[in-house]
């Protein structure tokens, strides 16, 4: 099984790693590894301070809560995003402000955010779409600078170190990073914001201080993915024994959804509102540590895809782009094969059937976004070559 959905970065040290951490409870909610993890973080981002929270929409929704902007402002966002991005803005009392994007680094087009943007906009998300570079970033941070915006770096597809170790962030700006399953770096959930502002530090550490952990039931689920996850991919190909393990631990609700039920219906879920365990910094660790490898992994596989598809991606992305005219026919035929693509974006906010009415989207106000969800899959980075041939070959 190849995907580039369903634990894209989970391998068997993962799995072991998971595995033994659920036999040691008394680890689960404090311990030593969210310190190290801070510090591994603070080697790729040395000029600010780091605040954990159990996902990025929770960190986001804090991060706009202790902006203190006043209500019905807007905050703009791209036109190719998720609800992760949106709902806590609207759950901010604060309404999104969609600007389209541009088709080299799927961000925001620089033209469209000047021309729509007013007096209540007050913040932009600069989406770093599948961990690329906004070709536009500079331009809109200079903007952001003449009309004093706050500026939310979304580097939740992923980051290339390299970059991030040579800037340095200004008091109107902050980042935020997810370790979701399913992003460049994964403990199952989790997120951070990053920030250089002395009030705006000290705002978001009194809120992180104060949350609760997450509970015990919440932490042995996040505990299961990675060694169920590992063994349903390698079992299956074998006489559909995986598939089996997988439409089980299904069933028993041992892998906690990603996107919760009221999210789906359009609206903002507090319950990962919760304190970042040591549980999933001890997993997060591991993957830090294997970064560098990991970004050499994908940097082999983005060459041998830019060969056949003549583009000059440079960054390690966690997936790889491309639009195709067939996209839905591509989809489900290479399914046959046990080779899952992804989907990013089905819709201009995602998943597919959330309303669009409900998170204040207007189909027409983002064409070039919508032309590209009708149009765009994404492959897998993280796989051996013969893989990633084996891929081109199907498609």
């Amino acid at each position: 099984m190849i995907s580039t959905d369903f634990a894209p970065n989970e391998s068997g040290d993962d799995a072991l790693i998971s595995l033994i951490t659920l036999f040691l409870p008394h680890r689960w909610k404090s311990g030593k590894e969210t310190n190290l993890c801070i510090k591994e973080l603070n080697s790729i981002f040395p000029y600010g301070k780091i605040a954990f929270f159990l996902s990025a929409r929770s960190g986001l929704f804090f991060l706009l809560k202790s902006l203190h902007i006043s209500q019905d402002s807007q905050v703009a966002v791209t036109g190719f995003t998720c609800e992760a991005v949106v709902l806590p803005v609207q759950a901010n009392s604060l309404h999104p402000l969609y600007i389209d994007i541009e088709k080299e680094t799927y961000s925001m087009e620089y033209e469209d955010l000047v021309k729509k943007i007013t007096a209540q906009t007050k913040v932009i998300i600069l989406q770093h779409t599948f961990g690329l570079i906004p070709k536009n970033r500079d331009r809109v941070l200079q903007l952001a600078k003449e009309k004093g915006l706050f500026v939310i770096e979304d580097l939740a597809h992923g980051f290339t170190p390299s970059f991030w170790q040579k800037e340095i962030l200004s008091d109107k700006q902050s980042l935020l990073l997810s370790f979701g399953r399913s992003k460049a770096l994964s403990s199952v959930f989790g997120g951070a914001i990053v920030t250089n502002e002395i009030k705006l530090n000290n705002a978001i550490s009194q809120i992180e201080a104060k949350l609760p952990y997450p509970s015990n039931g919440i932490l042995f689920q996040l505990l299961c993915y990675k060694p169920l996850s590992v063994l349903i991919k390698k079992t299956y190909n074998l006489l559909y024994f995986g598939k089996l393990i997988h439409k089980i631990v299904k069933s028993l609700g041992l892998l906690i959804a990603e996107i919760s039920p009221v999210e789906k219906r359009g609206v903002y879920d507090s319950y990962l509102e919760k304190k970042y365990p040591n549980a999933l910094a001890k997993l997060l660790l591991h993957q830090l540590k294997k970064y560098p490898a990991v970004i050499g992994n994908r940097h082999e596989t983005i060459n041998i895809y830019n060969v056949k598809f003549k583009l000059a991606y440079k960054t390690p992305m966690a997936r790889y782009p491309v639009l195709l005219e067939n996209k839905n026919t591509t989809l489900n035929d290479v399914s046959k094969k046990n080779i899952f693509l992804g989907n990013w974006y089905t819709q201009p906010v995602a998943p597919v059937g959330l309303k669009l009415d409900a998170v204040e989207y207007t189909m027409g106000s983002c064409p070039t976004a919508e032309f590209i969800c009708k149009n765009i899959v994404n492959l897998p980075t993280l796989v051996s070559k013969d893989e990633a041939v084996k891929i081109l070959e199907y498609l």
